[in-house]
């Protein structure tokens, strides 16, 4: 048994819904996709879609068909209307377009470059000097989606108290900047727009260092208004004889986000001297037992290669049922330890929807 045995999603895909598709799938559902005449890329088909049956819709009144018969529409038709959906009353149908309905920008085209954008984010990622840049992969796409996967389990969840199905407009674009929590709240309650900041987190009066080089690697760490953290920081630093003037000071009344960045600078200098003598794994460890507050920053062959990971089983193998290449793709959302049913891990070949014969007529 999973969560969403016996629950059918029809997805129509556009790339705004895909990966809530695939979150639905994950969770049980039996999920149909309307994939678009064109073939997909191949990346985001092994890991948006596997799990799924893929059909080609050959008339509107098929695709219409079988929305009738779903218990959660996940209508992305982000590039127009394709399809005139005529879902049935107990259906949950989350219609999802790149702008809010109504809105001053309702209709128009947009792709995940220009909802990165316009969202903000780009105006955040990088170092002051640079560019804008984006997130790799279409994360403004796989943002939405999780919006969408969460509107259909309310969805799910109001049907059973209420009788009935309802329809949920999401608005991409509100999607990826919600993702961008801090610099929408900072510009609605103060009306400043933030700026990218590059390798400082800004806080009062200074900016401390997030990112450090170390012996083999990167580290993440800030110096913050934490005095149990600072002082468990500082007494490694103070047992290998290198704390300086920082066992010197009284973490308790100090703030740095008042202190004068000369003073934060030299305060630095000391601890990334120590970073850049040990290596990832050691000050890891010594995070994880003083609470330092430190993490590890791993490469993507790191990620590919953990044994931690491995054990949870992040990663799954896909098999493309057209070229027959199996791919390592992110695999479930989590673990239960009651028994579940393996689910598919095949990328099946998308097939005309006249043809689908899955969802037999309540």
């Amino acid at each position: 048994m999973k969560l969403l045995d016996g629950i059918r999603v029809l997805e129509i895909s556009d790339g705004l819904v895909d990966f809530g598709g695939h979150m639905l799938a994950e969770l049980g559902a039996d999920v149909v996709a309307i994939v678009p005449d064109a073939a997909d890329e191949p990346s985001r088909s092994l890991a948006f879609h596997h799990g799924k049956t893929r059909l080609v819709a050959d008339s509107s009144e098929t695709v219409a068909e079988l929305a009738s018969r779903a218990d959660v529409i996940l209508d992305g038709q982000r590039l127009g209307d394709r399809f005139d959906l005529g879902a049935s009353p107990n259906a949950i149908h989350i219609r999802v377009r790149p702008f809010s309905d109504g809105g001053p920008m309702d209709g128009r085209p947009a792709n995940d470059l220009t909802l990165m954008a316009l969202s903000g984010l780009m105006t955040v990622i990088g170092d002051p000097e640079a560019p804008p840049l984006r997130f790799p992969g279409r994360q403004a796409y796989a943002l939405t989606g999780i919006q969408a996967a969460t509107a259909a389990l309310m969805g799910l969840y109001a049907r059973r108290r209420i009788g009935r199905g309802q329809t949920v407009s999401l608005s991409a674009l509100q999607s990826a900047t919600l993702a961008n929590y801090r610099e929408p709240v900072m510009y609605e309650w103060t009306g400043r727009i933030g700026k990218r900041q590059g390798n400082l987190l800004v806080r009062g009066k200074s900016g401390v260092r997030q990112v450090w080089p170390c012996r083999d690697g990167h580290v993440t760490w800030s110096m913050i208004d934490n005095p149990p953290m600072m002082r468990a920081l500082v007494s490694v630093l103070a047992q290998q004889g290198v704390a300086g003037e920082l066992a010197d000071i009284d973490w308790d009344n100090t703030l740095v986000a008042d202190t004068p960045q000369p003073t934060i600078d030299r305060w630095q200098q000391v601890v990334g001297d120590f970073f850049a003598r040990h290596t990832r794994a050691e000050l890891g460890e010594w995070s994880l037992e003083k609470g330092w507050g430190l993490s590890v920053i791993n490469t993507p062959q790191d990620v590919r290669e953990s044994d931690h990971l491995a054990d949870r089983g992040l990663f799954v193998e896909v098999r493309d049922e057209e070229s027959g290449h199996v791919s390592r793709v992110p695999g479930p959302l989590f673990k239960s330890s009651l028994p579940m049913q393996a689910p598919d891990r095949t990328l099946k070949a998308p097939v005309p929807a006249s043809a689908f014969d899955g969802w037999s007529v309540p």
